[in-house]
């Protein structure tokens, strides 16, 4: 159990021996000059087009269109409490608020929650990456296909934490209405094994929102999302400072060559 505001050398040290469930070819070790070690899994995702968009979504979502990107990588999962804390411990990202910040003992395997675009950008940074843009982060999520959601055309209770809000909604009787550890829904993972793409905590990405652009874009949905299902090509947007506890961010870079 790793609290945010632990210290430097520990959270390194953990960081550095910590055991993802990923394939070797998608989980390595960053070391980064002056910064210590910082352990990143991420999954490929190959160069192509994709299906962007929905025609049961909102007006935003429209139209359905054919979209071609190059290939990159993404974070398999959120970033959790353990990373962000090294990133925090090296001084080069800011501490969560205390009223957001959690229990100091928390699991450390727990998505970060109450950061601002601007910390999710500094993360990313840290660990040799960016925040994706909008397109990437649906094609992650998504595949080829048009799927709605990660896992298929249909909303699952069963397959990422969403639909409760304070003992209401879909998914009520079923999930807790917080974030739990990352990777805890296998089965809701999207074509490329990207985990939690729907549900669990909404995620910032690089992108100004088009109809407000002093708005950045978030995706995915969270625990407490229960008017609107998860699906892939749903969009919010938030003032870039805003920061809430069903809040978080993943990672991407661009592939090597």
């Amino acid at each position: 159990m790793i609290g945010i505001g632990a210290p430097r050398a520990i959270l390194l040290m953990v960081l550095a021996s910590v055991s993802v469930a990923a394939s070797a070819e998608t989980s390595s070790t960053l070391a980064l000059p002056g910064r210590g070690h910082v352990l990143v899994s991420r999954v490929p995702i190959p160069a192509g087009p994709f299906v962007r968009g929905s025609a049961r979504g909102d007006e935003d979502e429209r139209p359905v269109r054919h979209q071609v990107l190059p290939a990159f990588s993404i974070d398999r999962t959120e970033v959790t409490r353990m990373a962000y804390a090294a990133c925090v411990g090296a001084h080069h990202c800011k501490p969560v608020p205390p009223h957001l910040a959690g229990a100091p003992g928390a699991d450390g395997n727990l998505p970060v929650t109450g950061v601002s675009w601007f910390d999710a950008r500094d993360f990313c940074a840290f660990a040799s990456g960016r925040l994706p843009t909008e397109a990437e982060w649906e094609k992650a999520a998504r595949g080829t296909d048009g799927r709605e959601f990660p896992w298929g055309a249909e909303a699952s209770c069963d397959r990422a934490n969403w639909g409760n809000f304070d003992g209401e909604g879909p998914c009520s009787g079923q999930n807790p209405g917080f974030p739990v550890v990352t990777g805890r829904y296998p089965d809701g993972a999207s074509p490329y094994g990207a985990l939690d793409m729907a549900g669990n905590v909404w995620e910032w990405v690089v992108d100004r929102y088009d109809e407000d652009p002093k708005r950045r874009v978030v995706r995915g949905g969270s625990c407490c999302s229960y008017f609107v299902p998860p699906r892939a090509s749903n969009r919010n947007a938030w003032a870039p400072e805003y920061r809430d506890l069903d809040l978080g961010f993943r990672c991407a870079a661009a592939e090597s060559r």
